[in-house]
């Protein structure tokens, strides 16, 4: 009886899908946000909706978060609500203190959050917002691990996550110190 071939089944997680697993294992990490299923709203157009308890963190987060996301064809839209409310991002000019108090008004209740502070260095002033040191994992068909995990530093998943740029200061995302 001759056996039969299986044809190995290689898939891979869509980028709309990681992105949102992103989204949803760090921001998502407090009690205070609730993120809705990944939706699709047009072709190749996604939305991340964040529920945000707390107007004043509900814009925090708006502020921060990278509103839009692209992947080749794909759009990823990140919303934030605060009772049924859309919030909209702080547009106007904000300084490093201020965004440092975005920062912490954002994050104060997220598990991986540590802290946040302003440096200057060579004339060039940036926010280091501080996160524990911890590993964020989930599945996600990655081919690179032998149980199909995504496996990264909380900071880094945050700085995937977030604008690079807020108002012009540079956004340095860091792991606390190894004691």
């Amino acid at each position: 009886m001759a056996l039969a071939h299986r044809r190995a089944q290689v898939k891979l997680s869509p980028p709309q899908f990681s992105y949102f697993r992103e989204v949803s294992f760090s921001v998502g990490n407090d009690p205070l946000v609730r993120i809705d299923p990944l939706r699709e709203i047009t072709p190749g157009v996604f939305l991340i909706t964040l529920h945000v308890q707390g107007l004043s963190k509900a814009k925090a987060l708006a502020t921060l978060l990278t509103r839009t996301k692209t992947f080749g064809m794909i759009r990823v839209l990140v919303r934030v609500r605060n009772a049924g409310r859309l919030v909209k991002p702080i547009t106007r000019k904000l300084s490093p203190n201020q965004i440092e108090a975005l920062y912490r008004t954002a994050y104060k209740t997220n598990r991986y959050f540590s802290f946040v502070t302003v440096q200057t260095g060579f004339g060039v002033t940036h926010v280091y917002p501080v996160y524990k040191l911890r590993i964020i994992q989930f599945f996600n068909d990655e081919l690179s691990d032998l149980y199909a995990n995504y496996n990264n530093v909380a900071a880094f998943v945050f700085r995937n996550v977030s604008r690079a740029i807020v108002s012009g200061t540079g956004i340095r995302f860091s792991t606390v110190q190894k004691k």
